[in-house]
């Protein structure tokens, strides 16, 4: 009867330590090593109302290729942006207002903020996505990058808001300036409350594709906002489209990084010389270069020949080699691609996969603490 009163007594003793190990107990907590620089920035269209949910599901495309259970790092940036709202029937374009899109007010900027930084969603998807893969030993070498647009504040528009109290008018370049800087101060505020340990700040992205001179003076616009954005060691990154205005002057505006859009893919009439203008402009300005391509590489083999033209004159050009590369895919052409059971499909997929796993981290500085 003793011993069976000792063995009680022990087991309890046991049953009391484990449970004071768990209690205790702490998420584990990885130190993945910070990063300057983005080798290949994905861009992500982000919250309105026919994009993805970008839920972790649909985010493991882009984050990572499995390999019989081993994670292939794919992006190592990721740019959340936004050019179209559509809220209670009204639609608006943050970059600029045209047609039946209005410039979206103070009350839109906030909506574009919140759905930015919703639940197991855009950023929040991958932090999740990164821990999952961490606790099954899958870490990453660093942490990925990740960047926010600034809505553009749109000359002449007079209903903006209110910072403040004081109502805004962007007839005023120091009004377009403050609301800006508004935007970057919020979007800061947001990111410190998330606390992430996969994910760095990778700075900030110009919305607006071309630099608007009289009346809207964008230059000095940009200026300023660079200037108060390296106050806080931060970056601001431009994509123009070919031909766009300004991008001889892209480091005078102080745009950390500025890649060149080509142009090409999207038109079936547009010849080759547009993209090979696109990649010695690039070389020539010392610009990174965006390769493009959409949902319909799915449908339409002259599409998909263009997808494969784009890395074949990359390999002629030596972009793959000597430049950082931001990828446009439509807003789900690259998810449409990873779950396609079509072989055609999963080999293009697996050919630009290859690609981005072999470059990885080739741009990107590790941060020494």
């Amino acid at each position: 009867m003793k011993k069976y009163y000792i063995l009680s007594i022990v087991s309890f003793a046991l049953f009391l330590l484990i449970l004071g190990s768990c209690k205790n107990s702490k998420p584990v907590v990885y130190n993945v090593p910070d990063t300057k620089s983005i080798t290949d920035l994905a861009l992500i269209y982000h919250t309105n109302v026919n994009r993805p949910r970008w839920t972790p599901d649909e985010m493991k495309y882009y984050l990572y290729r499995d390999n019989d259970g081993r994670a292939e790092w794919l992006f190592d940036g990721f740019l959340f942006l936004e050019i179209y709202a559509e809220k209670n029937g009204i639609k608006y374009d943050y970059g600029i207002a045209n047609n039946d899109r209005i410039a979206p007010d103070k009350q839109i900027w906030e909506y574009l903020l919140s759905e930015t930084f919703d639940v197991q969603r855009g950023p929040n998807a991958l932090e999740i996505l990164l821990d999952s893969l961490a606790n099954k030993g899958q870490i990453p070498p660093y942490k990925r990058q990740v960047m926010f647009s600034i809505p553009n504040p749109q000359y002449g528009q007079t209903n903006w808001g209110e910072i403040g109290g004081k109502k805004l008018d962007f007839n005023k370049p120091e009004d377009r300036f403050e609301a800006a800087c508004w935007y970057v101060d919020r979007i800061l505020e947001e990111w410190e409350k998330q606390n992430y340990n996969y994910l760095g700040f990778g700075g900030f992205y110009w919305l607006h594709e071309t630099i608007d001179g009289e009346p809207n003076n964008d230059g000095d616009l940009i200026k300023k906002v660079s200037d108060y954005l390296k106050t806080k060691n931060m970056d601001l990154c431009w994509i123009p489209y070919n031909w766009a205005e300004g991008v001889e002057s892209w480091k005078d505006f102080g745009f950390t990084v500025t890649y060149q859009q080509p142009n090409y893919f999207f038109d079936k009439k547009s010849e080759l010389w547009i993209l090979e203008r696109a990649i010695n402009f690039a070389k020539e300005q010392d610009l990174g270069l965006e390769i493009e391509f959409d949902g319909r590489v799915l449908e339409d083999s002259d599409y998909m020949k263009r997808y494969y033209t784009y890395i074949e004159e990359f390999e002629k050009g030596g972009i793959w080699d000597n430049k950082p590369v931001a990828y446009y895919e439509g807003g789900d052409g690259w998810l449409k691609m990873g779950r396609s059971k079509d072989p055609e499909v999963q080999k293009a997929y697996n050919v630009l996969a290859d690609i981005i796993i072999k470059r990885q981290g080739k741009f990107s500085k590790i941060i020494e603490k």
